[in-house]
């Protein structure tokens, strides 16, 4: 109890130190920086990372609340499901329309940020999260609710697209991934204060004070992006929407999510191959349209595609070990609730912290050795969590957390700032697209196989202490098979090592 004590002021003080330091770095911008002339539509800024105080601003709030909507919703999930007497599969329908509405709406906004405008999109984004939170505070049933968690997903797709090509716009190429770092920073932080506040929230104020907590701070960074951010960015103003793309690309990627929530079943697996043929389809169509919703041809550049691959794979490694950890310490540990959130917190604390470094050390650096370290550490940890049973001491447990924590933050930032500069600035929306649907791709592969390990070893079993030998062993096959595609990451990171090919039109 003591060691718990001791870890759980730790963490806190961790968290406190990163709040302290971001807003520091946030100060120091304002202190320091010059106001800069205003920039032509769609030009690349030539200023230091200090002059675009007010970019970093926007889009560090934008990341951070886009973070907190994504992650408070656990919290509150059983509150919401004894308020409307639901079953657990519609409670789970409450999270995974929002993940779904992510996937759908992503790429197909790539095209209209460049088309209509980055600051135009990043407006829209704002303002749908904020309709949709507070139409989820409203929600008089679960329906409503469902629905408007879906919204407040789409509005969630179009920061993630518009923020990072705002961002990717306005910096020099030689900032750039230090930039990436801060917002991606801010972005974990919104993880570990969804946590903290929205329990705090839920617990004195209800469930619903989760989604309204958001909306002045969503009103906030839109009036400070109305009044310092003048400058707009658009690249694709005489384009055609390729509606017929977007469709098929919508259809094959919920049958392709669904289907792998379901992937123990013949319909899962039915689901899965229909949504690959509608992907291929997708690729055949945009080939030939004129005006494609996503330019496939990009997909020449190695550089881009390589490192696309790699983050499809390192989400695929990751996203679900978070899963196995905290089914290990409540179940196999018998720890409490509250523990098992202060221990976990310190995976997206050391995230936080990792990917700040490793963005700065990008523009220093070859990224693409950075995030090939990254994916590295994250191998030791699978490693370690692959041994992992009754006896395995909590110390041990604390250790792979934080190295997957590190080792992640040192691939993302990295990874990003290599996909979003291997394209020209005219493809900066399709590119930043690609980063946030890749991520949603590769996570959805990830709880995909934990599903369908869980039914081959555990079968109809309950997630219960008496279960525990059979949780252990899913447990354990998972974080071997998260190895191997940890390492089929590193091999495509690497592959890229000395691509420099960049698309111009």
């Amino acid at each position: 109890m003591v060691c718990l004590q001791l870890l759980i002021m730790i963490n806190m003080a961790f968290f406190n130190y990163l709040i302290i330091a971001i807003i520091k770095k946030v100060f120091i911008l304002f202190i320091n920086s010059n106001e800069t002339e205003n920039p032509k539509e769609g030009s690349q800024l030539k200023s230091t990372l200090s002059d675009k105080k007010y970019i970093l601003l926007i889009t560090s709030l934008s990341y951070f609340l886009c973070a907190f909507s994504v992650s408070v919703i656990s919290i509150a999930l059983r509150h919401i499901g004894d308020d409307f007497e639901i079953s657990a599969v519609a409670q789970t329908w409450i999270a995974t329309i929002f993940f779904l509405s992510i996937a759908i709406f992503s790429l197909p906004f790539g095209k209209i940020a460049g088309k209509f405008g980055l600051k135009r999109t990043f407006y829209l984004g704002l303002m749908t999260l904020a309709v949709a939170s507070f139409g989820s505070f409203i929600s008089p049933s679960v329906e409503f609710l469902i629905a408007f968690r879906a919204l407040q997903g789409l509005g969630v797709a179009i920061l993630n697209v518009s923020t990072l090509a705002i961002l990717v716009e306005s910096m020099p190429l030689s900032e750039r991934g230090k930039g990436i770092g801060i917002i991606t920073a801010a972005a974990y932080v919104g993880l570990v204060a969804s946590e903290v506040i929205g329990g705090f929230l839920t617990h004195n104020f209800g469930w619903r004070s989760i989604f309204l907590v958001v909306i002045p701070f969503l009103m906030l960074t839109a009036v400070i992006t109305y009044l310092k951010v003048p400058n707009e960015w658009k690249f694709m103003e005489g384009s055609k929407f390729d509606y017929i793309g977007a469709a098929i690309f919508a259809a094959a990627i919920s049958l392709f999510i669904y289907g792998l929530t379901v992937l123990n079943t013949l319909t899962g697996g039915i689901l899965v191959i229909i949504s690959i043929v509608l992907f291929a389809l997708f690729g055949i169509w945009e080939l030939k349209v004129k005006d494609p919703m996503y330019p496939v041809k990009i997909l020449k550049n190695k550089g881009f595609t390589f490192a696309s691959i790699a983050a499809i794979l390192c989400s695929f490694a990751t996203f679900a070990v978070l899963f196995i950890v905290t089914y290990h310490l409540q179940i196999v540990k018998g720890m409490p609730t509250d523990q098992t959130g202060v221990i976990t917190m310190l995976l997206p604390i050391s995230m936080a912290v990792s990917t700040v470094i490793a963005g700065h050390l990008s523009d220093k650096f070859n990224p693409r050795i950075i995030a090939s370290s990254g994916l590295g550490i994250i191998f030791i940890a699978l490693v370690i969590l692959s041994v992992l049973d009754k006896t395995t001491p909590l110390f041990v447990i604390i250790t792979a957390i934080i190295l997957q924590g590190v080792g992640y933050g040192m691939f993302v930032s990295p990874n990003t700032n290599i996909v979003v500069s291997a394209l020209s600035s005219k493809l900066a929306p399709i590119a930043t697209a690609t980063v946030s649907t890749t991520r949603v791709i590769g996570e959805a592969l990830s709880l995909g196989m934990l599903t369908l390990v869980f039914a081959i070893f555990m079968g109809s079993l309950h997630l219960i202490p008496e279960n525990s030998a059979e949780l252990i062993l899913s447990s354990q096959v998972f974080t071997i098979l998260a190895g191997i595609i940890c390492v089929l990451a590193i091999v495509f990171s690497l592959i890229g090592v000395n691509s420099k090919n960049k698309v111009n039109s």
